[in-house]
């Protein structure tokens, strides 16, 4: 299956391998981990040790991922690929306390878990499991455990104040354990003044809320050299510059980028993909679709960009959205994604839609998904915002400096 990954938020479709699957049909679904964990101790645990603890944990609530993990531990290994297409890799950091499995690239699920010893002799272990889609969930399981007892005690509030089961478009929360040192950072997208980064430090018994900072990217996306021939850039040039972001938050972009190379080499597109290059509109679209014995799935990616009435600078704007069985799905990945392109210097950076001025669209209330259209021609893009009664569309129009209502 063609990977498909979706910004802003990756609607569900986990991508198992096979080794994985032997344990998925014991697999506990997400959601029901997420309403019965932080209230069922887990006893006869027999040592504090890393192994036994999430043994105890995959006992109780079990899941395919924490199964791998196990078994790679087993093995005493360090790392296995699961999956050599989808990257789906267990990760063993005994030395750190600290194990994951994850793919490199898809909508699959995920899961990390670590442990802190405490100063009053105790252990907390920390399990976080998600899935990006359908619905996007993250649980963070976290525990006491009592060498006395042997018993891990749940202990729910340990990141107190943050909704971990409020998932949505809108209110996106995403926790990082710690592989290494003993910080907890909290990704939280739900604000209006971009993403942010919350920082928990170990106080010997717990992480505590330390700071607040702007989620600064340094992968290059903003600032991203746009090379050209010519007076100025074409829609070509701003798509190779965007696919040439290799890093971990571009890999939404990866059938898109298989698909632009097999078009600069004049080949055919794979099978279920359809490519759009209009330079002369200054427009690119992509239409990937996958079928297996379940589902659908197709990804619809639309890049374009208008020019700033100054004439020193251009708007590139990049859209990504993902259909299954037809219906829109939210995924971390999903959305839409500006750019500020400048003529003196040759580069653009990332830039939110409050920065760019005039009209800010609101999701009306009871919004499942919103998908995207950016416009072949004209300066109106439009979006759909699909509520349990239907749809409502919203347009908004380019004038040169900022977007008015059409």
């Amino acid at each position: 299956m063609k990977r498909l990954l979706f910004l802003l938020t990756v609607g569900c479709f986990s991508v198992l391998a096979s080794k994985a699957q032997d344990q998925h049909f014991e697999s506990t679904p997400l959601e029901v981990i997420d309403k019965g964990w932080s209230t069922k101790t887990i006893d006869n645990v027999i040592n504090g040790s890393f192994g036994i603890m999430l043994e105890r944990f995959d006992q109780t609530w079990p899941t395919w991922m924490v199964g791998s993990i196990r078994n790679t531990m087993e093995q005493g290994l360090s790392k296995e690929v699961l999956d050599d297409e989808t990257e789906l890799t267990v990760t063993i950091d005994s030395k750190n306390g600290y194990v994951s499995v994850g793919d490199g690239g898809t909508d699959g699920e995920y899961m990390s878990a670590c442990y802190w010893n405490r100063s009053n002799g105790h252990k907390l272990l920390a399990v976080l499991l998600g899935k990006p889609t359908d619905p996007c969930i993250e649980v963070l399981c976290t525990y006491d455990y009592d060498p006395q007892k042997k018993t891990l005690t749940p202990e729910p509030d340990i990141l107190k104040g943050y909704r971990w089961g409020d998932k949505g478009e809108f209110k996106q929360i995403f926790c990082k354990l710690p592989k290494k040192g003993k910080n907890v950072i909290v990704e939280d997208w739900s604000g209006d003044d971009g993403p942010v980064l919350h920082t928990f430090t170990w106080d010997g018994m717990k992480p505590v809320y330390a700071k607040t900072e702007p989620y600064v990217f340094d992968d290059g996306l903003n600032d991203i050299t746009v090379s050209f021939n010519g007076a100025s850039p074409t829609i070509k040039d701003f798509v190779s510059a965007l696919l040439s972001q290799r890093d971990e938050t571009d890999e939404s972009l990866n059938g898109l980028r298989e698909a632009w190379g097999f078009y600069k080499n004049g080949m055919k597109q794979m099978p279920g993909d359809d490519l759009i290059v209009d330079v002369q509109n200054g427009y690119v679209g992509y239409v990937s679709v996958d079928t297996d014995d379940d589902n659908t799935n197709r990804q619809v990616i639309e890049c374009c960009y208008w020019n700033y009435a100054d004439k020193k600078h251009k708007l590139v704007a990049i859209s990504n959205d993902w259909y299954m069985n037809g219906k829109p799905v939210v995924g971390q990945y999903t959305g839409i994604t500006f750019y500020k392109y400048d003529n003196a210097s040759r580069t653009m950076k990332v830039i939110y839609p409050d920065d760019i001025g005039g009209i800010t669209l609101e999701a009306p209330q009871g919004t499942t998904a919103t998908t995207h259209a950016l416009p072949r021609q004209g300066k109106t893009m439009i979006y759909t915002y699909y509520i349990p009664l239907g749809k409502i569309e919203k347009k908004l129009m380019w004038n040169g400096t900022h977007f008015v209502y059409p």
